[in-house]
């Protein structure tokens, strides 16, 4: 639904994202315009049925508030599960307050479901997909989502520098994994470069990169690198549909 990095960007919004299964949708971390993008997916509000949040920096959450206000409106009936670490459950209920949600007054039940960040931690289980979190390598509690689905994996890393966790797993089928630069280092966060030459590519059937900053020279470090290896690797966009 977004691709950009926290800076923000001329052409994306902030990197998150909707998964979707049969009837049932959950997103990861929420952008901006969450309802304007589901209008633009053709997906009904109702439809969501959780929120996961892989942190709580700012550009992962300021959508959060929009998105509860546009189900509200819309006289949602249907629960929400909103799914974060047990660290930020407190800093979670403030923003919910803050908002005095219960006066608006919503129609809806918003449940909290807290998960252990510092390990690979299940979290749901519907219609054959299994969704669990692990620890990712940024500043601040953090979490990747892994979703399997029958012999599939789909694997995001979240804001992460090189992760270990990403590298040891088996075969990955859709790894989206951020690259909020083209070249180099940057604390906290991974580069385009550094993912090619860290992860073992052969084990990975497609990339999608995502937390994309604007300027950086993200075609050129593709064209440098061998076109098996970079022939796996998407420059995601905004509203990008990916199939596993």
């Amino acid at each position: 639904m977004g691709t950009a990095s926290a800076p923000g960007s001329i052409g994306r919004d902030n990197t998150y994202m909707l998964l979707e299964r049969g009837e049932s949708c959950w997103i990861i971390d929420v952008g901006g315009n969450p309802l304007g993008k589901l209008k633009q997916a053709g997906i009904p509000q109702s439809r969501i049925k959780g929120v996961i949040l892989t942190h709580f920096h700012v550009d992962h959450i300021y959508g959060l508030p929009s998105l509860l206000w546009g189900m509200w409106i819309a006289r949602r009936s249907e629960p929400l599960t909103i799914y974060c670490s047990s660290l930020y459950k407190d800093q979670l209920n403030a923003i919910l307050a803050s908002y005095r949600i219960t006066e608006w007054p919503i129609q809806f039940v918003i449940s909290i479901h807290e998960f252990d960040w510092t390990k690979p931690s299940p979290i749901l289980a519907e219609d054959g997909l299994t969704i669990s979190t692990f620890p990712s390598l940024h500043v601040g509690a953090t979490v990747g989502v892994k979703a399997e689905l029958e012999d599939k994996v789909l694997i995001y890393s979240a804001d992460t520098m090189p992760n270990e966790s990403i590298a040891r797993y088996g075969n990955i089928d859709v790894l989206i994994h951020e690259a909020t630069k083209a070249r180099g280092s940057v604390h906290g966060h991974t580069s385009l470069d550094e993912m090619l030459k860290y992860y073992p590519l052969e084990r990975i059937e497609r990339i999608y990169a995502v937390h994309l900053t604007d300027g950086e020279p993200y075609s050129q470090v593709l064209s440098e690198n061998p076109p098996a290896e970079s022939s796996k690797v998407t420059l995601a966009q905004d509203m990008m549909k990916i199939s596993i």
